[in-house]
């Protein structure tokens, strides 16, 4: 299932002058530090192990948005909120936080003191509780370091010294610009045309770019509707996204070449992408040293034709491919798909469902559904939409 949704966790905050001296403050404990952090990478993020109060929680490493804990965090540490702001998610959805201090955040050895952060509740979210989230480590905490990011090892290294990190290495970089909450935005160009990025940590995704640019009138595409992608908020409904071929991007001088992206509520540089490198962050001199690894993604896009949640204990058709007819409707509750008993989901099996069960590597599927109360099975197979 993790691998049919992209989970998106970029959100701005509408901030005033009072909010980013907060998000500007706190301090790290120790200098000439070099900690090596491991992190799980099941769902394409960075979750990481911290301390926060003497007790253990799992975090995720997103430079889309701020330092976040959740309601229980909050609650254990006993503290006071600053003010309420707003907060717009990935998916354009606004709502109402607390702003607080957060006495102390360890990772590895590494003590964080007087961090401003936003108390949210991931676990509302089905796909974030199933991940077991309690909180972020956010662009503000991060910009106090130097971050190295070793996709191939799971393995993250910060440091005060950018020469440990060796990038004389990195043949290439991309100049960023910050606001107050210090996540990195990136001028590219799609087929000619600008737009900023949000360079993000928090998207499981590739590349993604702000609909509204351009309407790319020539490019092979195909579109999708139904639910969004999911934000701090969860889904839209009702919402359609075009996929298109982008013959031509770049990242400020950096041509990444022809790419699929989606024109969605926002453009966003996705871990899909940024995996096929190492990666340093450095907010001094505000630049993101690459080292490419691996090519990337082909421009290749294949589909079933539908997409699908888990949703009130059961496992419903969330998105169709217009330019495919599969005799799905929206709503659709799917039973099995081969041999992978859909029909009974609880909150025993739903997470192990989410975390385990893929359609990766299928070219092929029988799937059973029922509308009205009736049964139908059908056979789908997997088909190129771009090549």
């Amino acid at each position: 299932m993790r691998k049919i949704v992209y989970l998106f966790f970029a959100f701005i905050i509408l901030s005033c002058n009072s909010v980013s001296k907060i998000f500007n403050s706190g301090k790290l404990a120790s200098t000439n530090y070099e900690e090596y952090i491991s992190f799980n990478y099941d769902n394409n993020f960075a979750l990481i192990d911290v301390e926060i109060n003497g007790k253990p929680y799992t975090f995720l490493v997103d430079t889309g948005a701020p330092t976040c804990i959740s309601n229980e965090i909050y609650e254990d540490l006993n503290i006071k909120p600053i003010k309420t702001i707003s907060i717009s998610d990935s998916q354009g959805q606004n709502n109402y936080q607390e702003l607080v201090v957060v006495p102390e955040i360890r990772i590895g050895n590494l003590s964080y003191e007087n961090i401003g952060a936003v108390v949210v509740d991931l676990r509302n979210v089905f796909e974030f509780n199933c991940m077991g989230i309690d909180g972020i480590i956010g662009a503000n905490q991060m910009a106090k370091s130097y971050w190295k990011f070793d996709y191939e090892n799971h393995k993250i290294t910060i440091t005060d010294q950018l020469e440990k990190l060796d990038i004389a290495s990195y043949t290439d970089s991309m100049r960023f610009f910050y606001t107050s909450q210090k996540t990195p935005y990136i001028v590219g160009r799609a087929n000619g045309i600008k737009t900023t990025f949000t360079y993000d940590t928090g998207s499981s995704g590739n590349i993604d770019i702000k609909k509204t640019i351009g309407k790319f009138k020539n490019s092979k595409s195909y579109s999708s509707y139904g639910n969004s992608n999911i934000g701090l908020y969860d889904t839209k409904d009702s919402v359609s996204i075009r996929t298109v071929k982008i013959d031509s991007l770049y990242f400020n001088d950096l041509f990444v070449g022809a790419q699929t992206v989606d024109l969605d509520h926002g453009s966003l540089i996705g871990n899909d992408f940024m995996n096929k490198h190492d990666i340093v962050m450095d907010w001094k001199t505000q630049n993101i040293y690459l080292k490419k690894l691996k090519d990337y993604e082909t421009t290749k896009s294949t589909s079933f034709g539908f997409g699908y949640r888990l949703k009130d204990n059961q496992t419903v058709v969330s998105r169709l491919i217009k330019e495919l007819d599969t005799d799905l409707k929206l709503g659709d509750q799917i039973l099995k798909i081969n041999n992978q008993d859909l029909s009974k989901v609880d909150e025993s099996n739903a997470c192990n469902i989410y975390n385990d069960f893929t359609l990766k590597g299928l070219d092929r599927i029988e799937l059973t559904y029922m509308r009205n109360g009736k049964e139908k099975t059908i056979t789908l197979d997997r088909v190129i939409l771009i090549e």
